[in-house]
């Protein structure tokens, strides 16, 4: 073998390596060890790599593209977690009781873009009325006190949702209220929610719902905001608050904002494990995880609830808007005795996130 077939050959054992960490951090904590969850972040460029050099290996019929295939096959329930070929099921097939629930981040309804708020705002509620859901949870929810942006008012009307809870969190103001919301065609007859201790800006409530002949209890749940500032924007793409000229450009931190978040979504997750597990109610989990399928929190909540995507999602699942296409941090779980078809990711760029929805069998 030639010095560049040894030098590829070693790129080969090391990116190896790096995917096999990269599977570890489904099941490595982060707040003892952060490297890893860095390398679960990082699993589907590593996975397209290796990818990459099994194709070449093999073709070249060198021994080394069977370390990198069996790597690839022990991946496989990773992969599924980012990518479905699900069927669809036709409208006309014959189903049981169902609701149509629906999740979106959206971003305060892209409050601080002065110039066009009322423009996205509008096209969000017609992008939802559009698909018609029975129930839907908002993150990131805004609304304002003093009826100058009227979004409850809105959403009740235009989307004929009679019942709504909304939670807003200690940072919001008087008037200006932001945190979460779940509006429903089916009555809701109670409440609550939770603070977590580590983040005052993010939450968790809950609502139980009469649907049908059922009582679910729906959560919605924001878990740890990374707090991305303009010049994090600028490398990972999307769109934080404004920046104006007097304004000082803020310095580039995404690494350790990672990492602190991977550390605060670890701690919130110990707060709402027990939180799920007491439900009396078959639940349904509407999140912002802020998190991707291979990392530590979306191992402890797959403990507990079925991932709707990954029974009938099709495609790359990616929610995140920005250079990033494939991340894949929004998602809606229901409850192992519950059953769900017709998952769908909602490719309108409205908000930072698309939004999601699927149908949930109730019987």
């Amino acid at each position: 073998m030639s010095w560049r077939g040894k030098l590829f050959a070693y790129l080969t054992v090391i990116f190896n390596l790096l995917l096999f960490l990269s599977y570890l951090a489904f099941l490595s904590d982060p707040t003892t060890n952060s490297v890893i969850a860095f390398l679960g972040l990082g699993y589907p460029l590593i996975f397209l790599i290796n990818l990459v050099l099994f194709l070449i290996w093999f073709f070249k019929r060198y021994i080394f593209f069977f370390p990198t295939l069996i790597l690839l096959i022990l991946g496989m329930y990773h992969h599924s977690r980012f990518i479905q070929i699900n069927p669809k099921i036709s409208e006309n097939t014959p189903y049981k009781q169902k609701i149509k629930v629906m999740s979106f981040n959206v971003r305060s309804f892209d409050l601080y873009n002065w110039s066009h708020n009322e423009e996205v705002k509008s096209k969000i509620i017609q992008l939802i009325k559009k698909q018609k859901p029975d129930i839907i949870c908002f993150q990131e929810y805004f609304y304002d006190n003093k009826k100058e942006f009227k979004t409850r008012e809105i959403i009740l009307e235009e989307l004929s949702l009679s019942y709504f809870h909304e939670s807003f969190t200690d940072e919001s103001n008087e008037n200006s209220l932001f945190g979460l919301a779940t509006f429903s065609k089916f009555p809701i007859i109670n409440k609550g929610s939770l603070e977590f201790k580590n983040d005052q800006s993010n939450h968790c409530m809950w609502s139980d719902i009469v649907c049908e002949n059922d009582t679910l209890r729906v959560f919605n749940t924001h878990l740890g905001s990374l707090r991305f500032n303009h010049s994090d924007y600028k490398i990972i793409g999307g769109k934080g608050s404004p920046i104006y000229s007097y304004h000082k450009i803020p310095e580039q931190d995404i690494f350790n904002r990672l990492k602190i978040g991977f550390s605060k979504r670890a701690q919130q997750l110990k707060e709402l494990i027990p939180l799920f597990e007491k439900s009396p109610y078959k639940k349904i989990l509407c999140s912002d995880l802020n998190d991707t399928p291979i990392s530590y929190a979306y191992n402890q909540l797959s403990k507990l609830f079925i991932d709707s995507f990954t029974k009938s999602g099709f495609g790359i699942g990616g929610t995140y808007i920005g250079k990033i296409s494939f991340l894949r941090i929004d998602y809606i779980w229901h409850d192992k005795k519950l059953d769900s078809f017709n998952f769908k990711t909602h490719q309108n760029q409205l908000s930072d996130h698309k939004a999601i929805s699927v149908e949930i069998l109730l019987r």
